[in-house]
């Protein structure tokens, strides 16, 4: 199923057609589960094995939010921030969550793989965290989380290499919401979708990690 999706994508492409959030999401809505979080996220950590995952300083920022990236799509807007840990622990990095969940989306396949995660706030409110980048996936659709389930573990850097680009980091999104259903990651062209549907990770991990 994900393989015929990304080919439908590449033959979109090769056709000269544009593919829009609204004409695309379509396709990925049946990798979405309409979990229901058990618990509230209250605690935000950040997403490494990090000596305390409490201090921004741990992690290394690859690529910044909102920059314009000519990669897959030319012209969309990057949607998170590139991070690696500033000291891994091993070679093996591994994904956490960012706080407490149910994962909704596991999507996409090879150098591209990523799990989303739904949060309930305090306020009723739900948003969303996704983690892009992923070689290996330990958890599934509907699964609940907490800041230690280990979800993925990252590309090595030598793994990377076969994909011809340097892969080897998380694409961190922290999320509004989740309608388009992953397709927003490489689709988002203007400031007003990015703002509909994106939160800067970096200004919101400073904050949340102060609670």
């Amino acid at each position: 199923m994900i393989k015929t999706a990304l080919l439908t994508t590449v033959l979109l492409l090769l056709n000269f057609q544009k593919p829009t959030i609204d004409t695309d999401k379509d396709r990925w809505k049946p990798y979405y589960v309409d979990a229901v979080p058990a618990v509230i996220a209250s605690n935000w950590v950040l997403p490494f094995d990090v000596s305390n995952r409490k201090d921004i300083k741990q992690i290394k920022v690859i690529s910044i939010f909102g920059d314009h990236r000519d990669s897959f799509y030319k012209g969309h807007i990057h949607t998170a921030i590139d991070i690696n840990p500033l000291k891994p622990k091993t070679s093996l990095i591994g994904v956490y969550p960012i706080a407490k969940g149910v994962v909704c989306s596991v999507h996409l396949a090879e150098n591209q793989r990523t799990v989303v995660v739904k949060h309930k706030l305090a306020d009723g409110k739900v948003m969303f965290t996704s983690y892009k980048h992923l070689k290996e996936v330990y958890v599934s659709q509907g699964q609940q989380v907490t800041e230690q389930t280990k979800l993925a573990r990252l590309f090595t850097k030598q793994e990377s290499k076969k994909y011809g680009g340097d892969y080897h980091h998380l694409h961190l999104e922290i999320r509004k919401n989740f309608d388009d259903y992953g397709c927003a990651s490489w689709l988002t062209m203007n400031q007003k979708q990015l703002d509909q549907r994106f939160y800067n990770p970096l200004i919101f991990l400073k904050t949340k990690l102060k609670s």
